[in-house]
């Protein structure tokens, strides 16, 4: 064995020494992540747009069948999209008008999840199921505006 050979065995053992079961390094290794607020908010607005933008597909379908009972939802999702993309945007840049957004994205969300949560009574029959999914997407974003401080 030559002397790099040697270094490098030597250098394996101690990091299999240090992360053995007992070792505080492994301890420290398999502690979960705190987690991270910025990246928190960030998802649960991509989820919000991203659900959002089924049901608003879903909303103008049934309005062009003339299902008008769909009309407050389109209204709704409509403006919590904008409000999702403008508070995403302000979120990516850490700008100082994120918290005045997020409260405003917070009721926004409320709003829609309110809206979509009136055809609750269709959910269990498979119907309005792109409501269901933006009403849930938007109480998880409701409660992920109103952390942000």
């Amino acid at each position: 064995m030559d002397r790099r050979e040697l270094l490098t065995a030597g250098a394996l053992g101690l990091i299999a020494l240090h992360l053995s079961p007992g070792s505080a390094l492994a301890a420290e290794a398999k502690k979960p992540a705190a987690p991270d607020p910025k990246r928190a908010l960030l998802d649960a607005l991509s989820r919000c747009i991203q659900a959002g933008e089924v049901c608003q597909a879903h909303c103008v379908d049934e309005l062009a069948k003339g299902n008008v009972s769909m009309a407050t939802c389109n209204k709704r999702v409509h403006e919590m999209l904008a409000m999702c993309r403008a508070t995403l945007s302000l979120a990516a840049l850490d700008s100082t008008l994120l918290p005045q957004a997020a409260t405003v994205c917070a009721a926004a969300c409320k709003a829609c999840a309110e809206a979509c949560a009136e055809h609750k009574a269709h959910f269990s029959h498979g119907m309005h199921l792109a409501c269901k999914d933006c009403m849930e997407s938007c109480q998880a974003c409701e409660k992920a505006c109103a952390a942000v401080k």
